[in-house]
């Protein structure tokens, strides 16, 4: 089976998504555990290694942590703020990511939530690329839903979620521009390109499942 990419704007619902269709295939799934490998590779805690992993902006870490309950994809423990990253231990755990990723890949039958995966596969014909993306509005819709149960005194409000999606984008802008110098939410880098706002989830993973299935094949010999 295929490999699949899911690069995401935040509040698309990417991880059900990916853990869906991982569940469909039987496939390996890899989002955090991206991030696991990467800190056991390097020898530094995880919630290290996650701080310079499409960093959340430090303004939005305790909302984040707050969310973390009902929203998993939303969970990120904080790098502390003193806690400034060398440009060389960047380098390094970039590099790391990129070979957990491609391993990932060799072995096939795999889904890849974020990290960049499109662009460090690029157009392997085994691999399927998609890309996530919703009006603003409909994203707060979705993370109003997946945290119906924090408590109230921490629940974030409508203004809040806003902004916090514009933020995490901005910071997955950066650090895809930074390691890869390309724009992010520029469809040519994706073979689908859907609005899971719009259709919702189970709609979402069916038609990625059915372009799994069907519509890649692979490239004639010579």
């Amino acid at each position: 089976m295929p490999v699949i990419t899911i690069s995401r704007q935040f509040g698309t619902a990417g991880v059900p998504i990916g853990r869906e269709l991982a569940a469909r295939f039987g496939a390996e799934f890899l989002d955090r555990e991206i991030v696991a490998q990467v800190a056991a590779r390097s020898g530094i805690p995880e919630a290290e290694a996650e701080g310079y992993d499409e960093r959340l902006p430090s303004l939005w870490q305790r909302l984040a942590a707050a969310l973390a309950t009902s929203a998993p994809e939303v969970a990120m423990p904080p790098l502390p703020l003193e806690v400034m990253p060398a440009s060389a231990v960047h380098e390094r755990l970039s590099a790391i990511t990129r070979a957990v990723i491609e391993e990932a890949a060799a072995r096939g039958n795999a889904v890849i939530v974020g990290r960049g995966g499109v662009f460090i596969l690029g157009r392997r014909p085994d691999a399927l690329h998609v890309q996530l993306h919703a009006s603003l509005e409909a994203r707060v819709r979705y993370l109003l839903m997946r945290v119906e149960e924090v408590p109230p005194d921490t629940r974030p409000d409508e203004d809040s979620l806003r902004h916090l999606c514009r933020s995490i984008d901005n910071a997955r802008q950066g650090y895809i521009r930074r390691l890869f110098g390309a724009d992010w939410l520029h469809v040519s880098h994706y073979d689908l390109s859907i609005d899971s706002g719009r259709l919702g989830v189970e709609q979402t993973v069916e038609i990625i499942e059915s372009a799994a299935r069907h519509g890649l094949r692979p490239l004639a010999a010579p």
